[in-house]
C-alpha cells in the first residue's frame, strides 16, 4: 500500500498539473510575500497605525486556510484529482500499472496523493504567510501585545482541519465523476457545475420551495452542497448557514448535523468509486 502511494507521488509531484493546480498556492505567495518585503523595505516609513486585537491578528494570518472552502480552491482540487484518476483513462495507462497491483490499491493511493498534496501545499502556503509577518515584524510592522505560539498554532490547526473537509469533499466527487466520465474535461465540467450550484442554492431554495416545498426542503437538508457551505461557514464566521426559502421559512442546520451528513456523503462517493472501478474493464 506503502509502496503504491510513493509510486503515484512520484509520478505526480513535477508534473506540470501538480504545479499549475496544487503548488501554484504556495508559489504564488511566497512571490506576493517576497514582493511586499522589497517594497516595504525600501518604502518611506509611515507613521504607525492602530495596533490589531491579538485574537483579530491570529485569526487573520490563518485566512489562507480559507483557500480549500472557496469556489476557485475547490474547482482547482477538483482538477487536480481529475487529472489523477480520470487521466489514466486519457493516457490509457491504467492497464499498465493494475496487474501490479489491486485495484483498490490503486485507488486509496490515489486519494491519498491528492489530499496529501493539497493539504502539504496549503501548509506551506501558510507557513510562508507566517514567516512573512515575522520578517514584516524586523522591518518596523509590529505585532500585536498577546501573540503567543500557543495561540497561533491552535487557531492554524483549527483552521486546517476545517480545510481538510472541503479537500476530501472536492477529491472525493471529482474521483467519482472520473470513475463514471472516465473524461477529465467531463470531471472538471461537472465538478464546476457543482459549485456554480452551491453558489445559487438560495436562489434555488426559494424558486423550488414555492412550488414543492416538502420535497425541496428534503433535498436541501439531505444533499451535499448545503452542507458544505453550512461548515464552511460555521468555520469562517462561527455561526451556520441559514437558506432562505421563502418570507417564513429556512434551513439552519447544526454544525454536527452538516459534519455527519458531510462524511456520510463523502464515504459514499469513495465507496461508489472503489465498487464501480473494480468492475470497470479497462483492457
Amino acid at each position: 500500500m506503502f509502496d503504491a502511494v510513493a509510486a503515484e507521488a512520484l509520478k505526480m509531484r513535477r508534473h506540470r498539473g501538480t504545479w499549475l493546480m496544487v503548488w501554484i498556492f504556495p508559489i504564488a505567495i511566497f512571490l506576493i510575500a517576497l514582493a511586499s518585503l522589497v517594497y516595504y523595505q525600501f518604502a518611506p516609513a509611515s507613521p504607525p497605525g492602530e495596533s490589531q486585537p491579538a485574537a483579530v491578528w491570529i485569526a487573520d494570518s490563518a485566512i489562507f486556510w480559507r483557500a480549500p472552502g472557496s469556489a476557485p480552491g475547490r474547482i482547482l482540487i477538483a482538477g487536480f484529482a481529475a487529472l489523477l484518476f480520470a487521466g489514466e483513462y486519457s493516457w490509457n495507462t491504467w492497464k499498465l500499472i493494475i496487474p501490479a497491483r489491486k485495484r483498490w490499491q490503486l485507488v486509496v493511493a490515489k486519494w491519498a496523493v491528492a489530499v496529501g498534496f493539497v493539504f502539504a501545499a496549503f501548509v506551506l502556503t501558510d507557513l510562508i504567510s507566517l514567516t512573512t509577518e515575522w520578517l514584516r515584524s524586523l522591518q518596523g510592522s509590529e505585532i500585536p501585545e498577546g501573540v503567543t505560539f500557543s495561540g497561533i498554532f491552535a487557531a492554524h490547526a483549527g483552521a486546517a482541519a476545517y480545510a481538510l473537509l472541503p479537500i476530501a469533499y472536492a477529491t472525493a466527487f471529482a474521483a467519482l465523476f472520473a470513475v463514471l466520465t472516465r473524461s477529465i474535461l467531463a470531471t472538471v465540467i461537472i465538478s464546476i457545475g457543482l459549485v456554480i450550484l452551491e453558489g445559487m442554492l438560495g436562489l434555488l431554495g426559494v424558486f423550488f420551495h414555492a412550488r414543492a416545498p416538502d420535497l425541496t426542503r428534503f433535498l436541501i437538508e439531505t444533499l451535499p452542497p448545503y452542507h458544505m457551505l453550512n461548515l464552511i461557514e460555521w468555520a469562517n464566521r462561527k455561526a451556520g448557514l441559514v437558506s432562505p426559502l421563502g418570507p417564513d421559512a429556512s434551513v439552519a442546520l447544526s454544525w454536527t448535523t452538516s459534519l455527519l451528513a458531510l462524511l456520510a456523503w463523502i464515504g459514499l462517493a469513495m465507496a461508489i468509486t472503489l465498487v464501480r472501478f473494480s468492475r470497470q474493464d479497462l483492457n
